[in-house]
C-alpha cells in the first residue's frame, strides 16, 4: 500500500508527535528543601523596657489636667487666691492686639479698643463686635450638635475669658455684651494662682 498523497507531497507526519513547548504538559516543580530552623526566642528585657517606656508616656500624659490654658505671648494674666479648677469651656483671648476664639482670630485690637471694621454697622459706640458674634455662634452650633448626639456634652453657654490685666474694662465689657448675644452667658477668668 501506498502513503504517498496522490499529488507528490512529502508523506504526512504524525502530528501528535511534535509539539511547541508551550503547548506541552507543565511540569511539576521541585520545592527546594527547606533547612530545619531553629525557633524564635524572644528575649523579654527589650519587651519590657518598651512597655515600661509606653507606660510612663501614657502615665504622664493622662496625669495632667485635660483643660490647658495658654495665654498668648506678652499677655500678663491677674493674680488670684482661687482654689477652682479650669472647666473645659470655649476659650477667648484677649490682649492689646487681637481677640481670639479658641486659637481663631476673631478681631484686630488697637490702643485698647476693638477696630472700626469690626462694630455692628461700622459704629465705633457700639458694644457689638461681629466677627467675635460670628466665632462664637459658630462655637456654640458645634456644642449644640454634639449635644445632639451625646446627651453627656450639654451647652453650658460657659466662656473662659483670657485676658490681660491691663486692658481696658470697656474692651473687656464689649467681649462679654458680645458673648452673651452668643448665648454665652456664664464666665470663669483665667487667673495665676498665688503662691502661698
Amino acid at each position: 500500500m501506498n502513503t504517498n498523497p496522490p499529488n507528490g507531497s512529502p508523506p504526512a507526519q504524525d502530528q501528535s508527535a511534535v509539539l511547541p513547548p508551550a503547548e506541552s504538559a507543565p511540569r511539576e516543580r521541585k520545592m527546594p528543601k527547606r533547612e530545619e530552623t531553629e525557633p524564635i526566642i524572644l528575649n523579654m528585657l527589650p519587651m519590657m523596657a518598651l512597655f515600661t517606656i509606653i507606660l510612663c508616656y501614657l502615665l504622664q500624659n493622662y496625669s495632667t489636667d485635660p483643660v490647658q490654658i495658654t495665654p498668648s505671648p506678652g499677655t500678663v494674666l491677674p493674680h488670684s487666691t482661687t482654689d477652682l479648677a479650669p472647666q473645659e469651656a470655649v476659650q477667648v483671648a484677649i490682649s492689646d492686639a487681637v481677640i481670639m476664639v479658641d486659637d481663631y482670630k476673631a478681631a484686630t485690637v488697637k490702643n485698647g479698643r476693638v477696630t472700626v471694621d469690626a462694630k455692628k454697622d461700622r459704629n465705633p459706640a457700639s458694644m457689638f463686635i461681629v466677627p467675635l458674634y460670628d466665632a462664637l455662634k459658630k462655637a456654640s452650633d458645634k456644642q449644640k450638635m454634639f449635644e445632639k448626639y451625646n446627651k453627656k456634652m450639654q451647652f453650658k453657654g460657659l466662656l473662659t475669658i483670657i485676658a490681660d490685666k491691663h486692658i481696658p474694662f470697656r474692651l473687656l465689657t464689649e467681649v462679654l455684651y458680645t458673648a452673651g448675644q452668643a448665648e454665652f452667658g456664664a464666665y470663669k477668668f483665667a487667673v495665676m494662682k498665688k503662691e502661698e
